[in-house]
């Protein structure tokens, strides 16, 4: 009898192997899986994944293989050890994996290149075939095997290009980007992978105890505090909560328990872990305390939430000087590959680097790509203010000096504005998640808008950080009624300050927005709510009862939001 069945399981649920089947769908694992699928499909080139020991970087390329290996038009080759000597011996072992049965005498770099070439062209051309080589552990590249990379990139068609390359590595391979200039540029795709939050953390675990319970036989293996002190013990990163919850799941059986508190969780951490410093019960009592203590002072709406969520996400420590500028340089090349979004594929089309960039905003499944959409950027903006210098003045839209009537009283005429007010573009950001946080969803319709609203904005794939973009307002039919009901995490007139609370949102598992409402006498409200609608006060208490990262924020109608403060 398997040990793991004394438990009701019908399998290992914590295995340490990269097993498709468990593969859990946290929003940043997710994404960057469907965008290499996508990225290897439309045969865009290079595509480069990174990220801490731990974070799930082999269990993706798993994944992906799983889901390409069943078309037949798509042939993939798997490197996992990419520690080459010399470029021959790279060279080599593609060759090798191309073709096993043959042997290359040859020591001429240029030989064994052009014999690459003959063979990408053979499948790419004539027999229609995807080649794809998915390098795992990519940080083991030496800087010459990347160059010879670089180098095959170059073998394309008018209209694709002939191999495809997916690299895995850790975060120090940035360094090794850094040095290749040329190779950067290559780059379709580029995506960092981050620790999970608490949410995503114990969502994983109950996945992969669903996936491997017993039919009919599920139960409860951890207790709250048991989630909660798992997840400060491994912060969040997926390999050390499978190592963790496997030791506890053995200790389990051994002690003859069936469910993990506590202690009984404290007690596996001691083990697994030993160096690490426990939580201990009089702390929890002081963080518990604290928790309740800072719900009596939720009644500052400019700052209780925006605090909350700092906390929640249980951050590190904030980085020393000499890591925050290692990390500025990586988010210098990171940030112009982020926005190189993946575009629809126009057959027979030679990508030339000189032409201007196609609109390829992020793939969203709310709208499809017409191919009819016309933009005119150079179509200038209506009504939009001068910016004549870095430093604008705060614009507060719909809020007008008040008129004098003729008995010399004041009146205050509130008249709709044209645009919600002004954003300066932040780092990293793009200009469809963008507009994601302030329409709810990216539509062509919208980017035409906001095109001609922009005269500045002439590309854009390549909207640069600290530039000023005026957002207008855009009369949206699927607006949700006054009934509908929200989970408000912020509310303020300030709609860059809106914005930057909903952008810290977004590495977050729920999808963030602005819902802007018209109030008679404040103008334009920006709140921040969850982008969910619900048909009642009650089904939305019942969701935000499950989400322990919002404990404090507000469920309201819309309704309730355009009348804040009305009389």
């Amino acid at each position: 009898m398997d040990y793991y069945k004394i438990l009701n399981f019908e399998m290992e649920p914590f295995s340490n192997s990269p097993d498709p089947g468990l593969f859990y769908n946290s929003a940043q694992h997710l994404e960057a899986l469907q965008k290499l699928e996508i990225s290897i499909r439309l045969k865009r080139g290079l595509n480069i994944i990174t990220g801490d020991i731990g974070t799930g970087k082999t269990t993706i390329s798993r994944q992906l293989i799983q889901k390409i290996s069943k078309d037949d038009s798509i042939k993939f080759y798997l490197v996992l050890d990419p520690g080459f000597n010399s470029t021959i011996s790279f060279l080599k072992y593609l060759l090798h994996l191309f073709e096993p049965e043959k042997e290359y005498d040859s020591n001429d770099e240029n030989i064994l290149k052009e014999i690459i070439k003959e063979h990408l062209f053979t499948y790419g051309v004539d027999k229609n075939i995807n080649i794809v080589i998915i390098i795992d552990e990519g940080q083991k590249l030496s800087l010459p095997c990347i160059e010879i990379l670089r180098e095959l990139l170059n073998f394309e068609t008018n209209d694709q290009k002939l191999l495809q390359i997916i690299i895995f590595a850790q975060k120090e391979f940035n360094q090794s980007l850094e040095q290749i200039v040329n190779f950067q540029d290559r780059i379709n795709f580029y995506y960092q992978l981050n620790p999970l939050n608490f949410r995503e953390s114990k969502n994983l675990i109950n996945f992969r105890l669903e996936k491997c319970f017993i039919k009919g036989k599920t139960s409860t293996l951890f207790t709250p505090l048991g989630y909660f002190l798992i997840y400060i013990a491994t912060k969040g990163f997926p390999r050390k909560i499978v190592t963790l919850c496997h030791q506890i799941m053995l200790s389990l059986i051994i002690k003859n328990k069936t469910k993990a508190d506590f202690l009984f969780v404290r007690s596996c951490i001691k083990k697994v872990f030993p160096k690490k410093s426990i939580v201990r019960p009089g702390f929890l009592f002081i963080f518990l305390l604290i928790l309740i203590i800072g719900s009596l002072f939720a009644v500052n709406d400019n700052i209780i939430i925006p605090g909350f969520d700092t906390f929640s996400s249980f951050s590190q420590k904030p980085m020393d000087e000499k890591k925050s500028n290692s990390l500025k340089k990586t988010e210098k090349f990171s940030d112009k590959i982020e926005k190189k979004k993946i575009a629809t594929h126009e057959s027979k089309a030679k990508i030339k680097p000189n032409n201007k960039p196609a609109i390829t905003p992020e793939i969203n499944s709310e709208i499809k790509p017409s191919n009819n959409t016309t933009i005119q950027p150079d179509i200038k903006p209506i009504n939009q203010p001068d910016i004549k210098s870095t430093i604008d003045p705060e614009i507060k839209p719909g809020i007008k000096k008040p008129e004098k009537t003729s008995k010399g009283k004041e009146q205050a005429a509130l008249k709709q504005p044209s645009a919600y007010g002004r954003i300066k573009v932040p780092e990293n950001a793009t200009l469809a998640r963008m507009m994601r946080i302030i329409y709810g969803s990216f539509r062509y319709s919208y980017l035409n808008k906001l095109i001609k609203y922009n005269s500045n904005l002439n590309d854009p794939n390549t909207v640069k950080a600290g530039m000023n973009l005026y957002f207008p307002v855009i009369e949206n039919s699927d607006y949700p009624d006054d009934k509908k009901v929200f989970i408000v995490l912020f509310e303020t007139d300030n709609f860059e300050k809106s914005f930057i609370t909903a952008h810290n949102y977004q590495p977050s598992d729920f999808s963030v927005r602005i819902l802007p409402v018209w109030n008679e006498n404040k103008g334009f409200l920006f709140p921040v709510v969850i982008n969910k609608p619900f048909g009642s006060l009650t089904a939305a208490k019942k969701y935000k009862k499950n989400q322990p990262e919002i404990i404090f924020a507000e469920c309201k109608s819309v309704l309730q939001m355009k009348n804040k403060g009305k009389k």
